[in-house]
């Protein structure tokens, strides 16, 4: 019996043996990893916080705050986590399993509230899921304030959201105090460039933001951006788990974003510096150089050469005055180091402007490397120039052609050039036409037809060689331009008739980034503009108040409280800013300025 049954056994073991040799490939393949499941994308949840949400009496010293989650949990950015109010030292963390312990080293006040919030900064350790944003409050002492306010932060110019902006609330209500301590409560714009800044007391705050770009609580005028309320602000309504604007939101659900509430609006923009002073200088070239200023609008009374005569020298401003540009009309060579006195008006240290002399020594580039000189003797020397030459088809109407040089023209004959048109029938006639420089670019010149510009007709411009002559004295490459009317049949328009207009005002078709214009005009009465010859896309239409008529649109000012000229977006339906405009379709558009502004 017992020899039968070590007979069966190793019959078994011969069977299994077999078996394994036959399917080898399969049982023995230890290089391919087993497939997995379905890609895990569901953020981490969270467990426990210890201590507990609305904590009081936390350690002033030495504080610590741990997350429980389920699943292993990392710090993806600790840029995205701000304690409010803010210190000068940053939160620090340690990994614990599945736990993540946040260590406050800082000493913290009595009897205040602080918030953490940790932002977008949390993530799984395996596919980096974001962990749903999370706010936490405590108290250092018995009690813990409870309002809260919201609102958003736009760009000025293209009202567009501003995100990872530092919206700060400060008690001390100086003009200073952004520049020199921390806020009393901050919190930081979603991609949304909507705010909730919570947990905060029933008090009287100023309320700025700013983007915050050395990331240390405090407004730097030279990087950062700002805004700001005209009115001093206090919160009074109280944090509730029912309030929806301080519920977590994905960024990417658009309808649940855009259907919080905002408090308040502030209008983010780039500070018109009011302290004036000379911010840099130098030369480009041996005849060429600039000076640029800190504020707009430098009074200079005196720009003196040594060496050089008045005459032989070309000068031009910035649109905004806060540089110029100047080129020296000599025919010898100039020295190494050009001495200038600059006489001009200074911003001192009461603040007053006051009259100022500052002598310059302005070098010429240093010379190139040996190698890259061989290079360029060895190159031929220019004989002529290029011009830039600019003749859109689709603005040719409006904008006229633009020849524009390198370095400013001493002398041209605008008798030399000549353009022509060639109708439908191949008949070809020589039109005149008006030929200005661009007051605002010396290097640039504008010409405009005298007649209207027809459909179907073939233009054609000639810059003969010599007509002008550059700073260098050579003369112009000869330049021939063709250009004509889009096709009418294929080309779209837009047609604006605009009411309510009682100052001057800025209108511009952008694209729908709102970035890149196509048309501008500048109105001071009601009309109706024409934007002709159109691609088939989607635009937008922006309108700026211009009430000093300058014809640029002018930023804010912090210390003067003054807001940024008032920018609209015009809506064709409520809430769109957008204008679609099909092929072939000539659109019309009412807007009653006075309404939009209102």
């Amino acid at each position: 019996m017992q020899e039968n049954r070590r007979v069966l056994t190793t019959a078994l073991a011969l069977i299994g043996f077999i078996f394994c040799l036959l399917f080898s490939k399969s049982c023995a393949n230890t290089t391919t990893p087993p497939s997995g499941g379905p890609k895990d994308t569901i953020p981490p949840i969270l467990l426990k916080i210890t201590p507990d949400f609305n904590a009081t009496n936390f350690p002033r010293y030495d504080g610590k705050i741990a997350l429980v989650y389920n699943e292993y949990t990392i710090v993806k950015s600790a840029s995205e986590i701000y304690l409010s109010p803010p210190m000068k030292k940053r939160i620090t963390h340690k990994i614990k399993g599945k736990s993540i312990v946040f260590s406050i080293p800082d000493t913290l006040a009595e009897n205040r509230t602080y918030t953490i919030d940790f932002g977008q900064g949390l993530a799984d350790n395996n596919e980096g899921n974001i962990a749903p944003r999370l706010v936490y409050a405590f108290s250092t002492g018995d009690t813990i304030d409870s309002l809260y306010i919201t609102g958003n932060i736009i760009d000025c110019q293209t009202l567009q959201p501003v995100k990872r902006a530092l919206v700060a609330l400060y008690t001390d209500h100086s003009d200073s105090a952004c520049f020199n301590v921390f806020p009393d409560a901050a919190a930081k714009s979603d991609d949304w460039g909507f705010f909730a800044i919570r947990n905060i007391a029933d008090t009287l705050y100023r309320i700025v933001a700013f983007t915050d770009s050395d990331n240390d609580s405090k407004y730097d005028p030279t990087k950062d951006q700002i805004a700001f309320l005209d009115t001093l602000i206090q919160p009074v309504d109280v944090v509730r788990d029912s309030i929806y604007e301080l519920e977590p939101f994905d960024m990417k659900d658009t309808l649940a974003c855009q259907a919080r509430h905002s408090m308040y609006e502030l209008l983010m923009f780039t500070e018109v510096q009011s302290i004036q002073f000379l911010k840099n200088s130098g030369r480009r070239s041996e005849k060429s150089g600039f000076l640029s200023f800190n504020a707009p609008d430098v009074e200079i009374s005196g720009l003196d050469f040594f060496g050089v005569a008045d005459s032989c020298i070309i000068i031009q401003y910035a649109p905004r005055k806060d540089s110029l540009d100047f080129w020296i009309n000599t025919h010898y060579k100039l020295e190494d180091s050009l001495l200038l006195k600059l006489s001009y008006k200074f911003t001192d240290s009461t603040g007053h402007l006051r009259d100022t002399i500052e002598n310059l020594s302005l070098a010429v580039p240093l010379p190139e490397t040996p190698d890259s000189q061989q290079q360029r003797q060895e190159q031929p020397k220019d004989t002529v120039f290029k011009f830039n030459v600019v003749a859109k088809n689709e603005n040719i109407a409006q904008d006229g052609i633009s020849l524009t040089s390198a370095l400013p023209i001493i002398r041209w004959n605008k008798e030399m050039l000549f353009l022509t048109v060639t109708n439908p029938r191949h008949q070809t006639d020589t039109i005149s036409f008006k030929f200005e420089q661009d007051p605002q670019e010396i290097r640039r010149f504008i010409m405009h037809m005298d007649r209207e510009i027809r459909d179907g007709h073939e233009y054609e411009l000639t810059v003969p060689q010599g007509s002008f002559f550059d700073l260098n004295n050579l003369p112009n490459a000869e330049v021939k331009t063709k250009f004509n009317l889009p096709k009418s049949e294929d080309a779209c328009s837009i047609t604006i008739v605009l009411s309510g207009v009682d100052t001057r005002y800025i209108v511009e078709l952008v694209d729908k980034d709102r970035k890149s214009v196509f048309r501008k005009y500048n109105i001071e009465r009601d009309t109706s503009l024409l934007f002709p010859y159109l691609k088939p896309q989607e635009y937008s239409i922006r309108i700026t108040e211009d009430r000093n008529k300058n014809g640029l649109f002018d930023s804010g000012n912090f210390l003067d409280r003054r807001q940024p000229e008032k920018v609209r977006m015009y809506q064709p339906s409520p809430g769109v800013y957008i204008l679609t405009l099909p092929e072939m379709t000539d659109l019309e558009q009412t807007i009653n300025i006075k309404e939009m502004f209102k």
